[in-house]
């Protein structure tokens, strides 16, 4: 990991950006970079991982510690409770807040930007606009009581392109793209349309294995130690608080233990699910930031 530190310092020094950006899929080191990059140039870390926001999730979203949120100041953490929404638009809104908070006490300060959720990055520096559609609650009820594979299917048949440009595993994310098409009558691509010149300059830094299968090993491994470190009894108190709500059915991890847990499958098919489903996931991550030509990668 030092070499890529160092590898990474180098190339930062060549810039004159503010704002730097690390992305890449889950399980690459990301949170340890940024705040090793953070304490080098003695600045705060804005959280672009839409699992972190809310605060009642922590082993099954690899959450920093205790001990790293102490070392270098993370915004965007610990937001919202499971039971409130969250959108990307309100992303860009807070993430707007925080660089404003930091600038205003110090312009030339860098900013370290962290996370995998490429959406909610895209919404942030490149200027995303976020279409202006209020919830249809009579359309959302009617669409949740819908299999994902019903919903699949409607998506498809309302608008061809849509899966490439959502997370097709995320039920929340294919309702919402689904009452946006249907309200609107418009495709997604057009609704999120991008403006020619990007909100923020960001040096764009991106993170990943030379070896795919090293990539899912360590995919492997995490989820094991996860149940190690008590996922199922997190997820279990948090059914018991608040019922089998939706960030818990949109969250991989959280989903099959509740799956799990409501007996529908065994502990050990629940570990294989996660395992896979997070292989999946990490693959779409990597195709979401292979289109942004802007982003330097370094491999471990």
């Amino acid at each position: 990991m030092a070499l890529i530190t160092d590898s990474i310092l180098n190339y930062i020094d060549t810039s004159s950006k503010k704002l730097i950006t690390i992305v890449g899929p889950t399980c690459t080191g990301k949170t340890d970079i940024a705040i090793e990059l953070a304490e080098k140039f003695n600045t705060e870390i804005i959280n672009a991982d839409s699992r972190l926001i809310f605060k009642e999730m922590d082993i099954g979203t690899a959450k920093p510690s205790a001990d790293e949120l102490k070392r270098v100041e993370h915004h965007l953490v610990d937001l919202k409770s499971i039971t409130e929404a969250y959108s990307a638009g309100d992303y860009q809104k807070d993430f707007d807040n925080v660089v404003k908070n930091i600038w205003k006490l110090d312009p030339e300060k860098k900013i370290i930007v962290v996370g995998g959720t490429g959406l909610y990055i895209k919404a942030a520096l490149e200027n995303l606009e976020m279409p202006a559609v209020n919830t249809n609650q009579v359309l959302r009820d009617e669409l949740n009581q819908k299999s994902l594979d019903e919903l699949l299917l409607m998506l498809r048949e309302n608008d061809s392109e849509a899966s490439s440009l959502i997370d097709i595993q995320n039920k929340v994310r294919v309702i919402r793209a689904l009452e946006l098409v249907m309200s609107t009558g418009q495709p997604l691509s057009e609704l999120r349309t991008k403006s020619r010149e990007a909100r923020y300059d960001s040096l764009y830094i991106g993170l990943d294995f030379n070896r795919r299968e090293d990539l899912y090993n360590l995919i492997n491994e995490r989820v094991l130690r996860m149940m190690e470190y008590g996922l199922v009894d997190e997820v279990k108190a948090l059914m018991n608080k608040y019922g089998r709500v939706k960030t818990i059915d949109s969250t991989i991890g959280y989903r099959e233990v509740a799956d799990c847990l409501s007996g529908l499958i065994s502990l050990d098919e629940a570990v294989s699910e996660i395992q896979l489903r997070t292989r999946r996931y990490a693959k779409r991550q990597m195709t979401w930031f292979r289109a942004n030509p802007e982003i330097q990668w370094f491999y471990r």
